[in-house]
């Protein structure tokens, strides 16, 4: 029952991020243009990974390569900023009334210390199948 509720809410953020996440390609086989399309959907690191075993040197600290005019730091930057973005619209809600779900939703909402306070240990209580206090850390930030 939780878990259709935590499943649910996934699955649907899940489908609206595929929806808003572009993926790049490179128009070309050149290496950097494959290297500008990576490091827009993987990130520098995986670029500069790329590009050393072409013996290709980026710097993180100067340019090297432009995509497009833009230096590929800042196109990892981009890529990296609309990534966080995306991950922080997880919703959680209640299905049902039960007592153990709305423990899980107060846990959330409040902390672990009321939840502590009503059922004493907290290791006998889980939230979609796992231990609330890892159910808390996983969706604190979550809109509920």
């Amino acid at each position: 029952m939780k878990k259709q509720l935590v499943m649910l809410s996934l699955a649907c953020i899940s489908f609206g991020s595929l929806a808003s996440n572009p993926h790049y390609f490179s128009a070309d086989n050149r290496i950097e243009s494959k290297l500008c399309s990576l490091s827009a959907n993987e990130g520098f690191t995986a670029a500069r990974k790329e590009a050393a075993k072409h013996g290709i040197s980026m710097s993180r600290f100067s340019k090297s390569i432009l995509c497009n005019g833009t230096d590929i730091r800042e196109i990892a930057k981009k890529a990296q900023s609309q990534e966080a973005a995306t991950k922080a619209a997880v919703e959680v809600f209640a299905k049902n009334e039960q007592k153990e779900t709305q423990l899980c939703i107060t846990a959330l909402k409040k902390g672990l210390t009321p939840v502590r306070e009503k059922i004493g240990n907290l290791n006998t209580l889980k939230c979609n199948g796992e231990a609330v206090t890892d159910f808390v850390k996983r969706y604190q930030n979550a809109a509920i």
